[in-house]
């Protein structure tokens, strides 16, 4: 299995769940001008990352997909519960979620942040997602009790917007940030990452 990744990129959350499934695997770091190049165009049409390359060829790209292929190939890893049940729908919900609905309102946000613009309609835009995960996380995780792909992709989105103190530390989604950002698979790939 490879990865083609960029540093702080899409491509960390397939490196976390990687590191999750503990399975052997390869790290490329694409520079600019290999990611816009033929070779990687075949993997991704648009030259973005990430892009995983199975060990039977198949390749993939969107980090969600990659992500959710990825806890099926291994299912021992316990990143999305049993076929058909309510938990593993809900796990799939809240990953479409992450970037169907999380991711186009945290990055405009922290972009704002990081400019210092005036952020009050980044944050209005944010309040009635960020409130559905609050009413969501009445366990440890998103999905419930267990840890999935879901968590992997939320915590992943919601990091930089903790990291640039857009949310309270005493909010419930700081502290479930906190407790994905814990997991030592989580602190593998940040290592992995860094170190490529």
């Amino acid at each position: 299995m490879r990865l083609f990744h960029v540093p702080t990129s899409r491509s960390t959350r397939v490196l976390w769940t990687l590191e999750e499934i503990g399975e052997p695997y390869a790290l490329t770091t694409l520079s600019w001008e290999e990611r816009k190049g033929e070779e990687h165009r075949r993997r991704h049409p648009l030259g973005k990352v990430p892009a995983f390359e199975f060990d039977d060829g198949q390749v993939l790209f969107e980090s969600v997909a990659i992500c959710l292929q990825l806890a099926d190939v291994y299912p021992d890893a316990g990143l999305l519960p049993p076929v058909g049940s309510p938990e593993r729908g809900r796990a799939y919900q809240w990953s479409v979620f992450a970037v169907a609905e999380l991711e186009k309102v945290a990055f405009p946000w922290n972009r704002t942040r990081r400019k210092g613009e005036d952020e009050t309609e980044a944050a209005a835009a944010f309040a009635p997602v960020g409130e559905a995960l609050r009413a969501a996380l009445t366990g440890p995780w998103i999905a419930g009790e267990d840890f999935t792909v879901a968590d992997v992709l939320i915590v992943s989105i919601l990091r930089n917007t903790v990291d640039l103190g857009l949310l309270d530390p005493a909010d419930p989604l700081s502290a479930y940030v906190e407790r994905g950002l814990a997991r030592p698979a989580q602190q593998r790939a940040d290592t992995a990452g860094a170190a490529a």
